[in-house]
């Protein structure tokens, strides 16, 4: 008889973890993760992502379980296309995104909702808004309404650490960030992320956390990682991420995932 892995949870990063930057999912992981979800084996993400830009992964890779979008900011079932325990940022975020604005005009901005990704933006910021964020709209930030589940700050690198400085001088109560790339500074209510979320989804799951295994590769995985029974770091991810995790696996574009599936496999 075949063994049953009904015990277990994965929950994965997407980029760079799952997904490699500039590519698609590495043929060994998609063979592992269906062989793992045959024998039972819950697999999910827990990613910056909006649900609506997860609609082909979970297409893809037969997702029937909830998922944590947006760090955490809320559950997710792709089944029955629920939103499940929202926390949304302070809606004085409004008035803190005008005035970052203003202080960076090269700065793009966009907010997560539950419905879709808007983007705020100015002139100066347009060349950035189409290279990090593909997208060319702009919307005006009194007239798409205040529930966000996260404020995404974009700006170059070399740029980064200004901003840093400036978020850190003038803090939005009831929130903190963390950088998810070299361009990205995500803002997020305080008691959202993805370890957070990685508990929610154990919870909703019937899992315990000792069967739970999390894989990422970046500083904003730390929580989720941190929070799992096992933390997997993908081997070209972030050096602080390695040293900091019980496992190392291969390379994202060579199937880190895959790597990982195969250990429990063995267990």
């Amino acid at each position: 008889m075949e063994k049953s892995l009904s015990q277990y949870l994965i929950v994965t990063d997407i980029d760079d973890t799952l997904l490699p930057h500039e590519g698609e999912i590495p043929k060994r992981n998609l063979e592992a993760i269906r062989r793992f979800q045959q024998k039972g084996g819950k697999f999910t993400f827990a990613t910056g992502r909006s649900h609506y830009h997860c609609a082909e992964l979970f297409r893809t890779l037969g997702i029937n379980v909830p998922s944590a979008q947006n760090n955490g900011a809320y559950i997710y079932d792709c089944t029955t296309q629920t939103i499940m325990e929202r926390t949304f940022v302070p809606r004085s975020a409004n008035a803190y995104v005008k005035e970052a604005c203003r202080v960076f005009p090269d700065m793009a901005v966009a907010v997560s909702m539950e419905d879709a990704f808007r983007v705020i933006s100015s002139p100066e910021s347009l060349a950035m808004q189409r290279e990090s964020l593909n997208s060319t709209q702009v919307c005006d930030i009194d007239a798409i309404g205040q529930d966000w589940f996260k404020i995404l700050f974009v700006r170059s690198a070399d740029k980064m650490e200004e901003l840093h400085r400036w978020m850190d001088a003038n803090p939005l109560e009831g929130t903190y960030y963390t950088n998810s790339s070299a361009v990205f500074c995500e803002v997020m209510a305080k008691g959202v992320d993805k370890g957070e979320g990685l508990r929610k989804l154990a919870r909703v799951m019937g899992i315990a956390i000792p069967n739970t295994y999390a894989i990422g590769d970046f500083y904003n995985d730390i929580d989720m990682l941190k929070a799992a029974g096992t933390s997997v770091a993908v081997g070209d991810g972030a050096k602080d991420i390695i040293e900091m995790c019980d496992m190392v696996v291969g390379p994202c574009a060579k199937g880190a995932v895959a790597d990982l599936i195969e250990y429990i496999e063995q267990l």
